[in-house]
């Protein structure tokens, strides 16, 4: 565990004080296969990562991307939406891909699933 309440207060009481579906801003900080480091605008520094926000490689995009930096690069701008706290890493866990258009639903507007008409 990277610290809790005692270690990092400012870090937690921030993260503490978010709420799922909010949206935060900030900078593209590190591409890691695994993911994106997101500096958020109103947030503190994190003592560990180079950013509290945290966007996996399946939270970047609605299309397969081979790798995160297909998605986003460093220095970018997001908006993103705020997803949970992690408190293992005490990062906040971010979608890029929920503010896009979900592909699957506008595809099927107006339409029943089973349609057979195109």
């Amino acid at each position: 565990m990277m610290g809790g309440r005692c270690e990092n207060p400012e870090l937690w009481t921030f993260l503490e004080s978010l709420h799922c579906g909010e949206f935060l801003s900030g900078t593209v900080t590190v591409i890691e296969r695994f993911g994106v480091f997101v500096a958020l605008d109103d947030g503190p520094d994190h003592p560990v990562f180079p950013g509290v926000g945290f966007i996996t490689v399946p939270e970047l995009s609605w299309r397969r991307i081979g790798a995160a930096s297909d998605a986003v690069q460093v220095g970018q701008r997001l908006s993103c939406e705020f997803l949970q706290f992690d408190t293992w890493n005490l990062e906040a866990r971010l979608s890029l891909r929920a503010t896009q258009p979900d592909p699957f639903q506008a595809r099927s507007a107006g339409r029943p699933w089973y349609s057979a008409t195109p």
